[in-house]
């Protein structure tokens, strides 16, 4: 299970917002629409399912697993649950 001790941890708002902007935005965010990757909706998230997401992929996503830390990958989770993340 994810640590809900990190929910709205201002360390890992900028960590996961650091990694959104340099990778997921191009795929996630408002310019990336239509066709590249679902828009996000976090109201309709558990922190579990985006960092299963985030870890291992899900059909055309790949896995960030290699590629970022698990601390980068609880910092995407923090920030796209929190009030800051804008989509």
């Amino acid at each position: 299970p994810f640590p809900a001790e990190l929910l709205g941890q201002r360390e890992y708002i900028d960590i996961g917002k650091g990694v959104f902007t340099q990778i997921c935005k191009f795929c996630h965010g408002k310019s990336a629409y239509p066709g590249k990757a679902p828009k996000l909706n976090p109201s309709r998230y558990t922190p579990e399912f985006v960092f299963n997401r985030v870890t291992n992929g899900f059909r055309g996503m790949p896995s960030f697993k290699e590629q970022f830390t698990e601390k980068e990958r609880q910092g995407v989770v923090v920030y796209v649950l929190s009030k800051e993340f804008s989509n």
